[in-house]
């Protein structure tokens, strides 16, 4: 009987949360991870910085081509014992008035339809597996600027629940996972944004300044204590918030 590799699959895995977390997984806990992504170099990048555990796959997510890119590098042999959807889109930052068709429906392809069609399509994968939603605050909470961010995120909310309902009884647990305002490429895209269409932005400035932004290493072990350190019950029980449950985040971070 051939014995079955477990892996873990860590989407947007070549900059910031993912990058952070598939060094993490791969170096702190032996684990073998996949990251994917949809520019070459930074996969590259990350997995050639653990080239003995990490490895890559170019695709975009929030395509069925792009997810069946995904899928066809699991083998008959592996079992995907982590699925981490990190991979999100917050750009255009503009107002509902004037937000295109397009940028809605790409906004919802990456950030809601690729959790869900990317996890349905590795099921067959999974048994004693865990699905880890990169949630956030925008998921609560209207921003002005980010109308098809913050209505993506809230469907993520609501997908994590219906997925435990579904799948707990399959031995498959999903979690959810606020990870604060971390120093990643996103927000550098953000502290770019027009004022008058974002009001948020000094705030997003002041935490820049200020040195509130928590590191991307700093999330990737509260992660990871997330996905490997708990129970099934208390993984999928509530949606993780950093700045309540991560007891060793500097204060200098908390908001």
């Amino acid at each position: 009987m051939v014995s079955m590799k477990e892996i873990a699959i860590v989407t947007g895995g070549g900059t910031g949360i993912g990058k952070a977390l598939a060094i993490e997984l791969a170096e702190k806990h032996n684990m073998d991870v996949l990251i994917v992504g949809r520019r070459p170099e930074p996969l590259k990048e990350t997995a050639g910085l653990k080239a003995d555990k990490i490895t890559y796959c170019q695709a975009d997510v929030g395509t069925e081509l792009g997810r069946i890119n995904v899928v066809d590098r699991i083998n008959a042999n592996l079992r995907v014992k982590l699925l981490v959807h990190n991979a999100a889109l917050l750009k255009p930052v503009t107002s509902i008035t004037n937000i295109k068709p397009d940028e809605w429906r790409n906004h919802m392809a990456i950030n809601v339809e690729a959790p869900l069609f990317l996890s349905q399509a590795l099921l067959d994968k999974m048994n004693n597996s865990r699905i880890l939603h990169i949630s956030s605050g925008a998921a609560h909470r209207a921003v002005a600027g980010w109308a098809a961010y913050c209505t993506s995120k809230a469907a993520l909310f609501m997908l994590y629940q219906v997925m435990n309902a579904e799948l707990n009884k399959r031995n498959i647990f999903i979690g959810s996972v606020r990870p604060g305002v971390v120093d990643t490429p996103m927000q550098t895209q953000l502290r770019a944004s027009d004022p008058d269409v974002f009001p948020d932005l000094p705030l997003f400035n002041q935490y820049k300044k200020e040195g509130k932004l928590i590191p991307a290493e700093s999330v990737a072990k509260f992660l990871a204590y997330i996905l490997l350190d708990t129970d099934n019950q208390v993984f999928a029980g509530k949606e993780w918030d950093i700045y309540h449950d991560y007891a060793e985040l500097a204060d200098k971070f908390k908001r």
